[in-house]
């Protein structure tokens, strides 16, 4: 499922973060979380996000918006970037 951000310069339509990235993005938002003492509740009342929905997240069952990805990054204190690269070659 897709879905629009809307900013000053316009809709952005973003599609839902997948697969290996999505799992070793949320590995790295758990440590964090870990590393700062805070609980999954700490995390949905920073973010606005049901405490339950953030143990969706953390399990991986189900695939995570990269919206939601983005607020819970911030709860940890970190910015969620995304960024194009050159394919290498041969990929």
């Amino acid at each position: 499922m897709d879905y629009m951000i809307h900013t000053d310069q316009g809709e952005i339509l973003v599609e839902k973060a997948s697969g290996e990235l999505n799992s070793e993005l949320i590995d790295q938002l758990i440590a964090l979380r870990k590393e700062l003492s805070m609980t999954q509740q700490d995390v949905a009342d920073a973010t606005g996000i049901n405490r339950a929905n953030v143990a969706r997240v953390e399990s991986k069952k189900h695939t995570t918006s990269l919206e939601i990805l983005a607020k819970y990054a911030n709860s940890v204190g970190k910015d969620l970037r995304i960024s194009l690269v050159d394919r290498q070659k041969g990929a």
